[in-house]
């Protein structure tokens, strides 16, 4: 979810291999990033935990592989607010190629971790005028991307902005949210939203061609960069062991036509940021 993905996939409102930290699916957090960013300390952030089967309808034990087990429920969460049907094992295999599963991953080896600073900083400098403004706006163009779905932090940050501009939920949170999972789930759920509504998606491994960088569903369609992504991708589902022509739990094709709004599924994901962050 990187290199001005959010400013392609943005409408009328302008945009719209990780570094493994010991495994933490918890609810909070209080990770710093790596030690030349310019937050040193932060205070934890205090989410709802983890959802559990009792809080999902949908089948966590079909056709998920060795996706974990406590991670489960929050796919299947995603997929049940955002009523996308068959995207929460898709949510499960992107997120085991962006962070292993690992929710505090921050961009990845010195040189991988250099390249998404720059990616970030770029982000930033390049969207902030266009955009309304990131209380933590400079700590996130320094930050580059982490989280569970591999997130830049400016695009991040304003998640929701294409369709609710100001009233963007994130804009005064810091970048360390990511590492929040109900919080990365909110923002993946959303970027898959508008890449299935505006984009031309034939098929799941499209999915992961836009996730990569949008302009692949585009003037990338069928180049070399286009076909190495979805080869990925259908090798990534299957060492996870996610079957994905299994078509009951996964369609040859996924719909977000019922999309409820970036308001609802906010609510249904996060619930709400503490005062200070609003």
């Amino acid at each position: 979810m990187k290199r001005g993905i959010w400013l392609a996939l943005g409408t009328t409102a302008g945009i719209g291999g990780a570094l493994l930290f010991s495994r933490r699916a918890s609810a909070a957090s209080a990770v710093a990033p790596a030690s030349d960013a310019p937050e040193q300390s932060l205070p934890t952030i205090d989410l709802a935990p983890l959802p559990r089967a009792a809080d999902v309808s949908g089948d966590l034990s079909r056709n998920w592989g060795t996706t974990p087990v406590d991670l489960r429920p929050l796919f299947m969460l995603m997929e049940e607010i955002a009523r996308i049907p068959g995207a929460a094992r898709v949510f499960g295999v992107i997120a085991s190629r962006e962070s292993g599963f690992v929710t505090t991953a921050h961009n990845g080896n010195a040189a991988k971790e250099q390249d998404e600073r720059d990616d970030s900083r770029k982000a930033y400098l390049n969207n902030k005028d266009r955009n309304p403004p990131l209380r933590y706006g400079d700590q996130a163009a320094e930050f580059g991307s982490g989280g569970l779905f591999g997130a830049l932090a400016p695009y991040f940050l304003w998640t929701g902005v294409p369709e609710i501009g100001k009233k963007a939920p994130l804009l005064a949170a810091r970048p360390t949210l990511v590492f929040q999972p109900r919080a990365a789930a909110f923002g993946a759920a959303v970027y898959m939203q508008r890449l299935l509504t505006h984009y031309r998606v034939d098929d799941i491994a499209d999915i992961k061609a836009g996730w990569a960088n949008p302009g692949l569903l585009g003037k990338g369609r069928g180049g070399e960069t286009y076909l190495a992504v979805r080869t990925r991708f259908l090798a990534d589902a299957k060492t996870l062991g996610v079957d994905l022509a299994d078509t009951d739990t996964i369609p040859p094709k996924l719909d977000a036509s019922a999309w409820p709004g970036v308001p609802t599924v906010f609510a249904g994901l996060v619930g709400a940021l503490p005062e200070e962050f609003v």
